[in-house]
């Protein structure tokens, strides 16, 4: 999903429709991503003066992840709706096109791992879950400092 500013400001009147499945597996490494199904990804764009770009991105795929309880595998639907925009003056609001290329890729996939959630649990795993309380009488607890009670000034 790269493209050249020529050629986007070219195609903005006929054609400023894309469409796209991505394979982002190779990129799931070193994650808390256990699987991810294949992007799908379309949208629009506009252009401004020729020197700004916007995208109105869909971005549709299912995450598996780990269930933080039970550890079994949860899967995570993501259907979220972007807005970015390009320019090339430097902007705080925008990203800086450089070069003479404008690539989704790297846009797509940060906002995936913006929307991944911190933790999931699995719909039935608190069934088996039980919370045991383990409860001390004084004469058991041995730490460090209950020497130190015998020790006075």
């Amino acid at each position: 999903m790269k493209w050249t500013i020529h050629e986007l400001i070219k195609k903005q009147s006929t054609n400023n429709k894309f469409k796209a499945i991505i394979d982002f597996s190779e990129d799931i490494k070193n994650t808390d991503i256990l699987a991810i199904t294949d992007v799908e990804v379309q949208g629009d764009y506009e252009v401004f003066d020729s020197t700004e770009f916007v995208f109105y991105i869909d971005i549709k795929c299912t995450l598996t992840l780990e269930c933080a309880i039970t550890l079994k595998e949860v899967p995570y639907e993501i259907d979220i709706q972007v807005e970015e925009v390009f320019s090339i003056d430097e902007d705080e609001e925008s990203n800086t096109i450089e070069g003479i290329t404008i690539d989704l890729l790297p846009i797509i996939w940060s906002n995936i791992i913006l929307e991944m959630p911190m933790r999931v649990v699995s719909e039935n795993a608190y069934d088996n879950f039980e919370l045991e309380n383990t409860e001390f009488d004084d004469d058991e607890i041995d730490n460090a400092f209950s020497n130190l009670k015998n020790y006075k000034k």
